[in-house]
């Protein structure tokens, strides 16, 4: 989930957009248009329903989940390198055209082969996005805006969840009418195309890419830069361990609801009341990064996650549990969009889909093997541990990302310089006395 693009007109999106071109507040105006079509999916409370309703066990459901998994494995380093060759707008409009094929495929199947199908049309539909965001902060960055991102990326994704909860909520009066889950699939993926549509008019930014002469030392040059930027790799590691957890929690959160004891109605109108909220928190996105920095605002993501996570297990099938699903929202909703934006201020154009498809490469390799995990998990001792387990996955890897950030990428204290007037006694040289001078200019 991420924002959109601004302007020196007046465009009705606040007083900050007044200082962008009025080309440009177009671009992002379809930029907002585009992600609520894309994000205004009736079918987000009821496609596990679905699946799980035609499957064996919990298990068979995770197995058909991991193949959309392993079809990113297979695409998503490949599409990063297109999209960085060809553009952010010929993989925008291919993603949207894959994704609403696989919807269509969901509703068609009925069987566990038929859904690892659908799985994996979907899968090369999800690769094919990894230069959304790219799209978004380029346009930013050919006007010299692209410090604004973190604040135009939070109100993007307050636009796709208000659009994800009217979706739900459209979705809950849908079935509630007509008592049928695949309909809304059905109408899903035509609605889709409305996405398919407004992503053809967008216009390609003007930035300079660097790229390298092959696919391969494409693939390398990437590889090189998460080696050596600790940032970009503990940013990684955040997307993998956060997001993965986040993901699991995503695909399971219909049947914890059912577990709990809440009918399909009230399924699709919770997670509509939930959405919500977490909209309201992206709008803020910006805000909460520019007070409390990167460190603290990736502190406040995880010790949110992983409280909420070991309170569901502790609230047992107490109805109120539901309640933990508003902090998990809120993290769902900020992670996402601040990953991406401080990889993104780290990444040079020619290689910042690269290194976005290698974050999502790894992002994905640790769900294929989570998933089947907590899918024998819930199998043989039921819901109730899925809490424990994710907060545990959650918790301690992140605990560990935080430490090194600290070590690393933002020590604290700051080391300061001694000034030499304070040296008790000896000559200090010219050359000393000119690398503190130096240290003190601001970076």
């Amino acid at each position: 989930m991420r924002p959109s693009v601004r302007t020196n007109i007046p465009s009705g999106f606040g007083r900050r957009e007044d200082m962008l071109p009025p080309e440009v507040v177009a671009k992002v105006r379809r930029f907002y248009a585009y992600q609520a079509a894309s994000s205004f999916a009736i079918w987000i409370p009821f496609w596990a329903l679905w699946i799980r309703g035609n499957l064996g066990s919990d298990f068979e459901f995770t197995l058909v989940d991991v193949a959309f998994w392993i079809g990113l494995l297979v695409f998503q380093l490949p599409v990063g390198v297109i999209a960085d060759r060809y553009g952010r707008k010929r993989t925008i409009v291919l993603s949207e055209v894959f994704r609403s094929a696989g919807i269509l495929g969901y509703g068609l199947a009925t069987t566990f082969a038929g859904f690892v199908v659908a799985n994996v049309v979907w899968s090369l539909g999800a690769a094919f996005s990894i230069g959304t965001s790219s799209y978004l902060y380029e346009t930013l960055l050919a006007i010299k805006h692209e410090s604004e991102f973190p604040r135009y990326i939070g109100r993007n994704t307050m636009i796709q969840l208000l659009s994800n909860a009217a979706g739900a909520f459209a979705g809950g009066l849908f079935v509630q009418a007509l008592r049928d889950l695949r309909l809304t699939l059905f109408v899903g993926a035509a609605l889709n195309l409305i996405a398919v549509l407004v992503a053809l008019t967008f216009v390609e930014p003007a930035v300079e890419r660097t790229m390298e002469p092959t696919y391969t030392e494409q693939l390398r040059q990437g590889l090189r830069v998460v080696r050596r930027r600790e940032g970009v790799a503990l940013l990684i590691g955040l997307e993998v361990f956060l997001g993965v957890t986040l993901y699991v929690m995503a695909l399971y959160r219909p049947l914890y609801f059912r577990f709990l004891g809440l009918s399909d109605a009230q399924i699709a109108v919770s997670i509509a009341g939930f959405l919500v909220v977490a909209a309201i928190w992206s709008a803020f996105a910006g805000g909460i990064s520019r007070v409390l920095g990167e460190f603290g605002t990736i502190a406040l993501m995880v010790v949110m996650a992983s409280a909420a996570f070991f309170g569901m297990y502790g609230a047992g099938v107490f109805p109120g549990a539901v309640l933990f699903q508003v902090p998990i929202y809120v993290v769902w909703s900020l992670q996402p969009a601040l990953t991406t934006a401080y990889l993104n201020r780290r990444l040079e154009p020619g290689q910042r889909a690269t290194v976005l498809s290698m974050g999502a490469f790894a992002y994905t390799l640790a769900l294929v093997v989570l998933e089947p995990v907590a899918g024998l998990l819930t199998t043989s001792t039921g819901l109730l541990s899925l809490g424990l387990f994710l907060g545990v996955v959650t918790f301690v890897p992140c605990a560990y990302i935080l430490a090194r950030w600290r070590m690393t990428v933002a020590p604290w204290p700051a080391m300061t310089p001694l000034p030499s007037r304070l040296v008790g006694s000896g000559r200090v040289s010219r050359f000393h006395r000119l690398l503190e001078r130096m240290s003190r200019l601001r970076p």
